[in-house]
């Protein structure tokens, strides 16, 4: 509960602190979602400075001088909060830490040219225009070192590792670095068996073109059944699809429409429906304040996945899934029988775009960008030289080389938002919604029925209490065993797509 800042008891001092700091990043979000989906090209500049006010402010609310000393205050008294209060104040101050590591004005420099770059990179990709983007994401890069530099002083950690732990505070890299080496050992030769085998299946039978009105109205029909209130969502259409964190009642994602292919728009939204389920579930009581805040972009990224890759690509939703197709879209009905729609969704891609990938080459994706993010940040890598590495790994690692930039290094939007140390969420999601997804089935069997339905409730009924309603009250480690019973590891996400892609019989 936030009170006035006027009030005696120091935690309630910091609670109305902070929790004002989070309702303008709720506001910087909604901007952001605006800019991504109505905005008029031509209002980047404004909207960059904008953003880089509000970011400015909230920075000194959480940053200023005298927040460590108010923090401090409340530190001693805790022996007296609730445990949860307590566990709200512990995230309090690793937001200050973050915060006060950095000057404002180098904050809102990165607002405004993260902003003035979206709107580049929105217009640069589709041209494969790598020139216009190279020279403000240099810029935005040694401001972005300047940042991390800072940050991994204040942490004790390196640079990279203190940007991680912005966005995954747990998830560091003593914790990615032998995963991905696992899994980047372990896919390719995987991939190989799994194409083989289905080498002998028969060719799917494409769908045919959807008008987007088509597509929008089954999109919205995969909300309501995914469980979200029609009362309180809206979905629009973005670029690059996304959900917008921190407006409980408000609730807000997009997906993308593409009139030749309506996989894409099926998978996305399932995707940005799980994100904003668990933002729909975080616990009210502490909403805008650091313990109500998702606990981090990995458990935020299991959510997403365990709705689309977990549930959503399994054969009893996508046997519920084809009639649903077949209702919405109309036309001829067999290429939305069960068979092919099965047959179309299990087939590993031959794709270059990370967000259309396969779940087994979908980490492969991630794992690319984060050693090329991590070469950029410390500068042993170039812009300038970006677009030949990336075609070069990527080919090392998939066997093939993008057709242009646009499938290429200027596929996504985040290094043009300053989302560096981000991506590992990505991967390090898909292992934890096997984790907990295997987990949730095992001791509630009644979840695969439910989804031949298209019922999600009784998996969201079992994440929200162990996900869900925990926020950041726990930490990383603590949530997923305590979860799942055991440590975050590769070890359920290689035995789901074994099951799923070389056991289960084919369609």
């Amino acid at each position: 509960m936030s009170q006035p800042p006027d009030q005696p008891d120091p935690y309630a001092r910091v609670v109305h602190r902070f929790a004002t700091a989070g309702k303008l990043a709720a506001a910087r979000m909604m901007l952001n979602w605006d800019a991504q989906t109505n905005m008029p090209r031509g209002g980047a500049w404004a909207r960059g400075e904008q953003m880089a006010a509000l970011t400015e402010v909230s920075a000194e609310l959480i940053g200023g001088d005298g927040v460590d000393d108010e923090l401090s205050e409340a530190e001693e008294l805790a022996a007296r909060l609730e445990p949860d209060e307590r566990a709200d104040l512990k995230e309090m101050r690793r937001t200050w830490v973050h915060a006060a590591a950095v000057p404002k004005a180098l904050q809102a420099a990165k607002a405004r040219m993260s902003q003035e770059l979206q709107a580049i990179w929105t217009r640069a990709k589709p041209e494969n225009d790598f020139k216009s983007f190279a020279a403000p994401f240099d810029e935005l890069l040694k401001v972005q070192r300047e940042i991390a530099a800072a940050k991994a002083e204040a942490l004790g950690t390196s640079p990279y590792g203190a940007l991680m732990d912005e966005y995954d505070p747990g998830v560091g890299e003593r914790l990615v670095d032998p995963i991905f080496a696992e899994l980047a050992q372990a896919l390719p030769p995987l991939i190989a068996e799994v194409l083989e085998r289905q080498a002998g299946w028969p060719d799917p039978i494409p769908y045919p073109p959807s008008p987007i009105a088509r597509q929008t109205e089954l999109s919205h029909r995969l909300a309501i059944a995914v469980g979200h209130d029609p009362e309180q969502f809206r979905i629009d259409a973005a670029p690059h699809p996304f959900s917008v964190p921190h407006s409980p009642g408000d609730v807000r994602f997009t997906t993308r429409y593409d009139e030749d292919d309506v996989r894409f728009s099926i998978m996305a939204t399932l995707h940005e429906a799980g994100h904003a389920m668990y933002e729909a579930n975080l616990p009210r009581a502490f909403a805008f304040r650091p313990g109500g805040m998702a606990r981090g972009m990995s458990v935020h990224e299991s959510q997403s996945l365990s709705l689309e890759m977990m549930a959503g690509r399994s054969r009893e939703f996508l046997e519920h899934l084809a009639p649903l197709m077949a209702e919405v879209l109309g036309g001829d009905p067999e290429p939305y029988s069960a068979r092919n729609v099965l047959n179309a969704t299990r087939r590993l891609d031959d794709d270059f775009i990370r967000v259309n990938a396969d779940e087994l080459s979908y980490p492969l994706h991630v794992i690319l960008r984060y050693r090329i993010e991590k070469a950029l940040l410390s500068g042993d890598l170039k812009v300038a030289d970006l677009p030949g590495v990336w075609d070069d790994m990527f080919e090392k690692m998939f066997g093939r080389r993008p057709p242009s930039l646009a499938k290429g290094c200027l596929q996504d939007i985040h290094w043009a938002a300053g989302y560096i140390g981000y991506f590992p969420n990505y991967a390090m999601g898909a292992l934890l919604a096997a984790q907990l997804f295997e987990r949730a089935n095992a001791e509630d069997p009644a979840i695969r029925p439910a989804l031949a339905r298209g019922d999600f409730g009784p998996y969201f009924t079992w994440a929200r209490s162990r996900v869900h309603a925990r926020a950041s009250l726990v930490g990383f480690d603590q949530l997923v065993t305590e979860a799942t019973g055991q440590p975050l590891s590769a070890d359920a996400f290689m035995r789901h797509v074994r099951r799923r892609y070389l056991e289960e019989p084919a369609p």
